[in-house]
């Protein structure tokens, strides 16, 4: 069974361009296992905080693995859409509110999954089984336990599957130009656990699906506080600019208030009081966690960039001109989403494969229209980097202005 696609990994690569370089403003890929034989049986598993943005972002950063990826089945109802997603390498998973005659796919789906696992391919999926957006750990269906003991056992446990669990962090779920981490952890295998499954299947099932849970958890900012969940992100935003790594900052940081709450709840609590109203005040005053984390800015240092940005601002009007319409549209169609927390998905596929190349492949035939060709090539070549330039640039005004907020 061959897991390369010619068209896919063409179309991949494309796809990482965008969702790596131009939607987020870093992407960044912490500990990927880098001696693991790309044709080597893998499952990968990570926390599912993102809907289909999660998918991308496992799938795009994998190496040179082409991943399958379990996805809720609601998204395969009509003809259409399930031929595309099926030709991506996506498999529906039915759940109870899908109905009982629904779910009694699942076993065919479930096979398919062995099978690929049993092949040498790469399977990617959520154990949690639903998304939500908070930084929260959910807990673990059993359904990813049973195919991989399936996917072992049907071959004599020879398939020599290994599990590799990921924590993803975004700065922003919903935001464009945000940051996003992948941390990887050590890869384990499933035939590890053969012993505990030959003697007691359920408790096999139990311990595997809680090494996964214990995995990620330390992989990922996991608030388990959630009455404090946006006091506790906005302390550890105000830790992502400081020096040394910025996930390791976060998540010390997460760690040091979790700690402070078991040790001395008393303390914790006036903790968050403080911070609350510290965060609704700067709120008022538009400034963010990450700004106020900061170390001021010199008055010289803030001069400069405002100057830059002042000098520069012509460049970003003129990416913002050509490129108003292509990066408008999305957003004006994704707010009719009943759940925005798939906006992020829909707006990056109609960036890339719709509005931008369609919207500069017709500025460029009207402005060849009207000058000679080798001005219509110089405009088509300074669409892309002057449409990223504007959205940075904005980005940058719009910290510049905060750091002005914060001295005044």
């Amino acid at each position: 069974m061959s897991h390369r696609n010619i068209f896919y990994s063409l179309l991949r690569a494309y796809v990482r361009f965008w969702h790596n370089t131009i939607f987020y403003r870093n992407v960044e890929i912490k500990n990927f296992p880098k001696n693991l034989p790309p044709d080597a049986p893998l499952l990968v598993i990570s926390n599912h905080q993102n809907t289909l943005m999660d998918a991308l972002a496992i799938v795009l950063n994998v190496g040179k693995r082409q991943p399958y990826f379990l996805t809720r089945a609601d998204l395969f109802k009509k003809a259409t859409v399930k031929k595309l997603l099926m030709s991506l390498k996506m498999l529906p998973v039915y759940r109870l509110r899908d109905g009982m005659d629904e779910m009694q796919q699942n076993d065919e789906i479930f096979q398919t999954c062995v099978t690929i696992l049993s092949t040498g391919g790469t399977l990617a999926a959520f154990p949690e089984g639903n998304h939500g957006v908070q930084y929260h750990l959910r807990p673990f269906k059993k359904g990813l336990a049973r195919i991989a003991f399936r996917a072992e056992t049907e071959h004599d446990w020879n398939v020599n599957l290994q599990i590799l669990p990921c924590g993803l962090y975004y700065s922003h779920c919903q935001k464009m130009g945000e940051k996003l981490v992948l941390n990887f952890g050590q890869p384990f295998k499933v035939s590890d656990y053969r012993a505990d499954y030959e003697q007691n299947q359920p408790r096999a099932f139990t311990q595997i699906t809680r090494r996964m849970s214990d995995d990620i958890k330390s992989l990922m900012l996991n608030f388990d506080d959630l009455p404090h969940h946006d006091t506790l992100k906005w302390l550890t935003d105000k830790e992502s600019r400081k020096d040394g790594d910025m996930l390791t900052n976060i998540l010390k940081k997460a760690d040091e208030l979790a700690q402070l709450k078991n040790q001395a709840p008393e303390e914790y609590t006036k903790r968050m009081e403080e911070a609350s109203a510290e965060r609704k005040r700067l709120a008022t005053k538009g400034i963010e966690a990450e700004i106020a984390g900061q170390p001021p800015l010199s008055m010289g240092a803030l001069l400069t960039k405002t100057l830059a940005l002042l000098i520069t601002s012509p460049i970003w009007a003129y990416g913002v001109i050509n490129s108003w319409i292509p990066y408008g549209i999305p957003f004006l169609m994704t707010k009719k989403l009943k759940d925005q927390q798939f906006s992020s998905a829909f707006r990056i596929v109609l960036f890339a494969l719709v509005t931008f190349p369609l919207a500069w492949l017709l500025q460029t035939g009207i402005v060849w229209a009207v000058v000679d060709a080798k001005i219509a090539a110089l405009y088509a070549l300074l669409l892309a980097p002057t449409g990223y330039f504007a959205h940075r640039w904005a980005r940058w005004w719009n910290e510049t202005r905060q750091q002005w907020k914060l001295r005044s």
